[in-house]
């Protein structure tokens, strides 16, 4: 049985292509005209980029592309840049085209790989670009959602990789938060595809936001009010610290000040500690729900929490007694279930006040009436700095439900401890800052690109479809044309320059001259009053002697005072070009261009060739075991071949498994071997990561063991709330992600592994003891 909005897409997909005939509703929605034009630019075949603000509806131009390619019996696989996007879409999809045409595939969860349409984070797809353990010739599209991930400095490469490597039948939609560089984007884009790559901007926010600060006895004001009670209110005394001695702000006083009216609201907390204090203070006197949402939260939580052993975590009832008041936090240390249930309560209404980390804000679409923030700040592991208007944007844009609310409501709390006059400049969305590149050559995609291709001309001109080249390229020109009008400036400047400038017959030389003349007369009848004599005595007579040459030693050119002025003016506009040649030459030999790119690339190959991965131009067996990991590779591979994963247990390799790659906390001490001596590995990881220092002046090689007993407890079938009273500060969130960071890798290389029965069927045994009950991923 065809379903009735697929019979009527059929319809309209049947129609000649105009934006006037394209759909103006889809599920209900009533589609704006940049949707629409988005549609129309897929259905003559382009690949589109579109950037629009956040919650103005981009996602229903990729279940649009969904549904068209199931109307054409096509393939299509859905991008995102993080595991819970990817899972909430694998939910929706599946709800509307049903299980057995809808799969996941997120690196520890695999459902249904061969679905027409799949979910998948980007790695996965890069992964998939390289490795073709997949067929891609039944796929028409790839939707990349959160694109601007391409400037993320970690990651960021995966996305460049994915577009670089695109098979030229398939076309893609890229999905992005208003960005300033949106058309620079998508013109690189158009570089590497056969097919036009349209650009959909929009940049009207179909809820306006309004913007607004809240400071402890001031109350809700602007920027300028703030910075008047400010300086009203500082301390006159210049010794004293300035701006010491203000009441903190109080968010409880901020949320009773809007009032019920302005809820549901979200409120971004930049640390996880905050938010769970925040929202533990907040219940103390405040109860959103009525009896009825009472009994629904009730059974939210019943249905979530309580059929795994999770009755035990004082944290997981603290949190259950929260929610029963509608206030709730969501932070990336929370287990799975709990996020699972804190989103659904809060989709449904039934959180009324959310506290979260700005992670919250990626992808995931839960529009509010207005979001607050507890500061403009944040720590970014270096240091506090002020949010980027692009951050801000990301996350005050869930403010304002379309079709609810007229306009959505943003306030930041601002503490006068540590407020300096005028920092806070006016919020705007056209300020955003541009995306630059962060392309990154790890080892896996120098083997990669060494496969796939033979020559070094080919490996250069991959090279130099990056994004981060192509940037290059574009600020090269502009400063070779910078450099090019000074190189003029300074040509006619010179031609211009008086024949007597700086020389004895120009009346400012010899003017000079004079006053020097005048000031060593002056110090030499200083020195006779005091009766000081000797060198200092005989190097002023030698400068005199010298400038009285100067002054005699030729007929001086009179020139006007309005000629002086000129000279005077001319030569300093040629001191500033030849100042700004100097400079401009300087940034252009900083610029990273194709053929420093290569050379890098070079260095990382011979590095590999030196310790047995590449020889003769091909990859050895190492190399092609390396070239199929995509975590620590080198690291993995020395393992492999040393046959580490055959001589240890299943319990231990899965110890060993959550200690390669994991990023301790700041000083998080390395631990001794109790339960498990992996001493061997460790030495391996050090001895690499000294060989990378020694050749490449970096390092890439991470091992540590921080989580390691924990993960071999667990395997040996230790409860979790056994496990916590062990996990010394590690959140639990955490050492849930660091599990099954540990069941992706081992699936990694279960994979590689073909041919090797025995280990592979081994390491199935180790991930299943992982991969249970709160570990567990359910969908």
């Amino acid at each position: 049985m065809i379903r009735t909005d697929l019979v009527s897409l059929i319809r309209e997909l049947e129609k000649p292509m105009q934006l006037t005939n394209m759909p103006k509703t889809f599920r209900g929605y009533t589609l704006d005209e940049f949707q629409r034009e988005s549609i129309l630019r897929l259905r003559q075949g382009a690949s589109v980029f579109v950037a629009a603000p956040t919650g103005s509806g981009k996602t229903l131009v990729a279940d649009y592309v969904v549904e068209m390619a199931r109307c054409s019996q096509k393939g299509v696989i859905y991008t995102a840049p993080i595991k819970a996007l990817s899972n909430q879409k694998f939910k929706q999809f599946r709800d509307t085209y049903g299980e057995e045409n809808v799969g996941l595939i997120t690196g520890d969860v695999v459902r249904n790989e061969d679905a027409p349409v799949l979910l998948m984070t980007t790695e996965i797809f890069r992964n998939i670009l390289f490795d073709y353990s997949r067929s891609l010739e039944d796929i028409a599209y790839v939707v990349f959602d959160e694109i601007h991930y391409i400037a993320d400095e970690d990651r960021g490469f995966v996305w460049e990789e994915s577009l670089i490597f695109l098979p030229e039948h398939m076309r893609f939609l890229g999905l992005s938060a208003t960005i300033a560089n949106g058309r620079e984007l998508a013109q690189w884009m158009g570089t590497l595809r056969k097919e036009p790559v349209s650009v959909v901007e929009y940049r009207h926010r179909p809820v306006p936001l309004s913007h607004a600060y809240f400071a402890p006895g001031l109350g809700l004001a602007d920027a300028t009010q703030i910075d008047a009670y400010y300086r009203k209110l500082q301390p006159r005394d210049p010794f004293e610290e300035k701006g010491r001695g203000f009441p903190r702000p109080d968010h409880r006083e901020l949320i009773d000040t809007l009032g019920l009216a302005y809820l549901p609201l979200l409120f971004f907390v930049f640390s996880r500690r905050g938010c769970e204090e925040h929202a533990y203070e907040l219940a103390e006197g405040h109860n959103y729900l009525d009896e009825q949402e009472v009994r629904q939260v009730k059974e939210a939580v019943e249905r979530h929490l309580w059929g795994r052993e999770l009755r035990a975590l004082g944290s997981v009832n603290r949190l259950a007694a929260i929610v029963e008041r509608g206030i709730a936090y969501h932070h990336a240390g929370l287990l799975p279930a709990c996020k699972e249930l804190v989103e659904e309560l809060f989709e449904r209404r039934l959180i009324k006040v959310l506290y979260a980390t700005e992670t919250f804000a990626v992808g995931v679409n839960f529009p509010v009436r207005t979001v607050c923030f507890d500061s403009y700040t944040k720590y970014d592991g270096r240091g506090f700095r002020q949010l980027t208007v692009g951050e801000y944007f990301q996350m005050a844009g869930r403010a304002g439900r379309r079709g609810i609310d007229a306009e959505g409501f943003v306030y930041t709390m601002v503490d006068l401890n540590f407020y300096r006059p005028g920092e806070m400049e006016e919020r705007v969305e056209d300020n955003i800052e541009p995306l630059w590149s962060q392309f990154d050559l790890t080892y896996n995609s120098v083997l990669n690109l060494t496969h796939r291709y033979r020559t070094p001309e080919q490996i250069r001109n991959v090279l130099e479809r990056n994004f981060l080249v192509y940037q290059n390229q574009g600020q090269f020109q502009r400063l070779q044309g910078e450099l090019d009008r000074m190189s003029r400036d300074v040509e006619r400047f010179s031609a211009q320059r008086c024949p007597h400038y700086q020389e004895n017959s120009c009346i400012e030389t010899v003017q000079k001259a004079r006053r020097q003349v005048d000031k060593l007369h002056r110090e030499l009848a200083n020195m006779r009053n005091r009766g000081n004599k000797g060198g200092r005595r005989r190097q002023i007579l030698r400068q005199l002697h010298e400038l009285d040459e100067t002054i005699q030693g030729s007929s001086t050119y009179e020139c006007s005072k309005k000629e002086r002025s000129q000279c005077r003016t001319r030569e300093r506009r040629l001191r500033r070009a030849q100042r700004r040649i100097r400079e401009l030459e300087m940034l252009m030999g900083g610029i990273l261009t194709g053929e420093r790119l290569y050379e890098a690339f070079r260095m990382k190959q011979i590095f590999l060739e030196e310790i047995g991965y590449i020889e003769d131009g091909d990859l050895t067996a190492r190399g092609r075991v390396a070239a199929g990991v995509y975590v620590q590779e080198l690291l993995v591979t020395e393992l492999l071949f040393e046959g580490v994963f055959h001589e240890l247990s299943e319990d231990a390799i899965n110890a060993l498994a959550v200690s390669i790659d994991y990023e301790p906390r700041r000083d998080e001490p390395v631990q001794p071997w109790r339960l498990v001596d992996l001493t061997h590995v460790q030495e391996l990881a050090a001895e690499l990561a000294l060989l990378e220092k020694r050749f490449l002046k970096e390092q890439r090689v991470r091992f540590h063991n921080g989580p390691h007993e924990l993960a071999y407890r667990w395997s040996k079938g230790c409860s979790f709330a056994e496990l916590m009273d062990q996990a010394k500060g590690l959140a639990e969130g955490d050492v849930v992600s660091a599990f099954r960071r540990g069941i992706d890798l081992l699936r990694q290389v279960r994979r590689i592994s073909s041919g090797d029965e025995l280990l592979q069927a081994k390491l199935s045994r180790a991930m299943k003891k992982m991969d249970r009950d709160v570990v567990e991923i359910r969908l």
